[in-house]
């Protein structure tokens, strides 16, 4: 009787931990899968006509544009030149955003905000259909 008991106890343990260490894989291919996606992602976005797209997206995608527009006024490295920017057509931010896709400067930025915000860089390649 003794034995049973210790080797039921036995199988319950091991089911156990089997169950967990499963599940734990789960997780990690889950965030793993996450990284490769936006590697991926990252990788797409300095192809030419990917950053086409993504231009349109921006003077079209309202949410987009505005976050753009907000971390350029915010960036110290590029503030006066959107500040300028922003002076000339003050009314108008389609206007505005098309000012600043002119300027390589200014699209390298773009590109490397979008680039480092795993959220953003996923919904501009949502929009854009990759």
């Amino acid at each position: 009787m003794k034995k049973l008991l210790f080797l039921s106890i036995a199988i319950c343990f091991f089911s156990f931990t089997q169950n967990v260490n499963a599940q734990s894989f789960g997780d990690l291919k889950n965030k793993t899968s996450v990284l490769d996606k936006t590697a991926k992602y990252k990788a797409l976005l300095d192809k030419p006509e990917v950053q086409k797209k993504v231009k349109e997206q921006l003077v079209k995608n309202t949410s987009l544009r505005d976050k753009a527009i907000n971390f350029l006024k915010n960036d110290p490295g590029v503030k006066n030149k959107v500040l300028g920017l922003i002076k000339k057509t003050p009314l108008s931010k389609n206007k505005l955003m098309s000012n600043i896709l002119k300027n390589p400067d200014l699209v390298t930025k773009i590109m490397g905000f979008i680039k480092s915000n795993p959220d953003i860089l996923k919904k501009v390649m949502g929009l854009i259909g990759m």
